[in-house]
């Protein structure tokens, strides 16, 4: 018998099922997966995705096991998971984009369907945007939100994340009621390109590849090693939504071991290559390193990863491809213990314990040393620069997150982004949001750090350059 959440599939239906999936896959469905199976594998989460292709018949409960089997890397199942699927029939095609909507991977749906409801519309239909200047400038990443009534798999009007959830409830991770909604965030596009400055140059961001933004998220934690994160996942999909709009490419992960993110991070020199930008957005607890001004960041299996050690994996000498290419690193985490205010309803991202432990191998910033000429005429050159660090808190101090709308800095942060990333460099976005942050939430200071942050960064939404031209 073959098992459906609860219920079974008759005979006669799987019997139809296994008839329908002997037919082949339409050729540009199948080269569409091909195109993009990179993207698939490190972008989704496997457990989710097997979920929703077998509660749509795409597999049967016999066919999915092999994707559970943990003896093998995640990664390998996954690759399976994507070529299995190409054999499985002329509507597997179409379950998979359904799937992959649902989970809020909507780039994914335009990178596979050229004709997805999610690429751009006429000029004619566009909903007006605040804000902007009298002169239209059409874009290419259409604002999903506005898309939502054409939609069939999301027929209702648009609510905001989670409020429905009772504050007492422990919803899993990736609870599937909620993964179709879609974030009211409506990002502001850019009308021109900014220049070059006298002193202050710009980094370029005018392609396609605009930029990559890697969230990693820890909700829960093995063996009770740390407090379940509640409203942690509306972060998620926030950023998620939010940098989508903006022409950003999306991985996310959600509670990965120590391990597990240690290979995720070496992985990425896969797919950041020829981007303009790169965002890595980290949040979970957070505690104070034993060893120095370091903070430990606690991963799903209670294991440590410092805030060093992640950013100095994206130095100069260990990540050359993205030399003079401007990584910015955001950490949704406490800092310490301090809490100059409790907010009914909020929790904080720490414990009063601290980190038992800490992360291994003490790391912590290099001593400097004076530099010895090289020989062969050689040219020093820095080890680290082009990065830019911003914390949601300031040292010592908790953050605070809301168990239905997630944690403030996130709220603060997409607010901004959304209306003012069409204008403003990156360090004057991070000055507003610690002014949102302030208005709205009163006492959480954040902070922004500078490692040879020396360019501006605007992140041009909606504007793309062609032969010279910007193009909307």
């Amino acid at each position: 018998m073959i098992y459906y959440f609860g219920g079974h599939l008759s005979k006669k239906k799987t019997e139809i099922i296994n008839k329908q999936n002997k037919i082949t896959m339409e050729e540009r469905h199948r080269r569409a997966i091909q195109q993009n199976f990179t993207s698939l594998v490190e972008q989704t989460d496997l457990d989710m995705m097997v979920s929703a292709l077998y509660e749509r018949g795409v597999f049967s409960e016999q066919m999915i096991e092999q994707y559970k089997d943990v003896s093998k890397d995640v990664r390998y199942r996954k690759r399976l998971l994507y070529m299995d699927v190409t054999r499985r029939g002329p509507q597997a095609f179409g379950h998979l984009l359904d799937a992959l909507f649902e989970a809020g991977h909507w780039n994914l749906v335009r990178d596979l369907d050229p004709h997805s409801a999610l690429h751009s519309r006429p000029q004619t239909t566009r909903r007006p945007l605040p804000d902007t200047s009298s002169h239209s400038s059409e874009n290419n990443f259409v604002s999903i939100s506005a898309q939502k009534k054409k939609t069939k798999s999301v027929p209702e009007p648009a609510k905001s994340p989670r409020r429905h959830t009772p504050a007492t409830s422990s919803p899993g991770p990736d609870e599937a009621e909620d993964t179709a909604e879609i974030p009211q965030i409506d990002v502001v596009k850019s009308t021109k390109f900014y220049e070059d400055g006298h002193d202050i140059k710009l980094y370029r961001t005018r392609g396609r590849n605009r930029g990559v933004l890697v969230v990693f998220t820890y909700i829960e934690f093995l063996h009770n090693t740390a407090s379940y994160r509640r409203g942690a996942d509306v972060d998620c999909q926030r950023l998620k939504y939010l940098f989508n709009e903006l022409g950003f490419k999306v991985l996310s992960y959600i509670n990965l071991t120590e391990s597990e993110t240690w290979n995720t991070l070496h992985s990425l020199k896969e797919v950041v290559a020829g981007v303009d930008c790169v965002f890595i957005v980290v949040s979970s607890h957070g505690y104070p390193s034993s060893h120095g001004s370091d903070i430990d960041i606690r991963c799903h299996d209670g294991r440590f990863i410092s805030v060093f050690e992640i950013v100095n994996h994206f130095n100069n000498e260990r990540f050359p491809a993205l030399r003079g290419i401007p990584k910015v690193f955001i950490f949704q985490l406490c800092r310490g213990n301090n809490e100059s205010f409790l907010y009914g309803g909020a929790e904080s991202d720490g414990t009063a314990g601290g980190a038992a432990g800490g992360a291994g191998g003490g790391a912590g910033p290099p001593r400097l040393l004076p530099p010895e000429s090289p020989g062969g005429g050689r040219a020093l050159d820095r080890v680290t620069s082009d990065i830019l660090v911003a914390h949601s808190t300031i040292p010592g101090n908790v953050s605070f997150r809301d168990r239905r709308d997630g944690s403030w800095y996130i709220q603060a942060l997409c607010s901004v982004f959304a209306a003012r990333a069409h204008d403003c460099h990156v360090e004057k976005l991070f000055t507003l949001v610690d002014k949102e942050l302030h208005k709205n939430f009163h006492v959480q200071t954040s902070a922004v750090e500078k490692w040879g942050f020396n360019c501006r960064l605007y992140l041009h939404p909606g504007l793309v350059e062609t032969d010279g031209a910007g193009e909307p």
